[in-house]
């Protein structure tokens, strides 16, 4: 700091920003979504012990979370919920 005094009057700001709509968003959707569990879930279709799991809000928000399955067996791939 110098101590100068200075008149903001005369001074211009500038801002920057870049735009984004060139960017693409990529969703696989064909893929597992949410976490590996191992054990916690047995499919109701194959029997198989593993599957990917994720919660979602669906109802209203006093009410709890559904968790949705996918089936971790690659044959299999069987999809479904559970409410609590």
């Amino acid at each position: 700091m110098t101590g100068e005094t200075i008149d903001l009057a005369n001074t211009t700001a500038t801002t920057g920003s870049k735009s984004l709509k060139h960017l693409t968003e990529v969703v696989e959707e064909d893929g597992p979504q949410g976490t590996l569990r191992e054990g916690d879930y047995i499919c109701p279709k194959c029997n198989g012990r593993n599957a990917y799991v994720h919660l979602q809000q669906t109802r209203s928000s006093d009410e709890p979370e559904t968790k949705f399955c996918t089936c971790a067996n690659l044959e299999c791939k069987h999809k479904w919920r559970e409410y609590q």
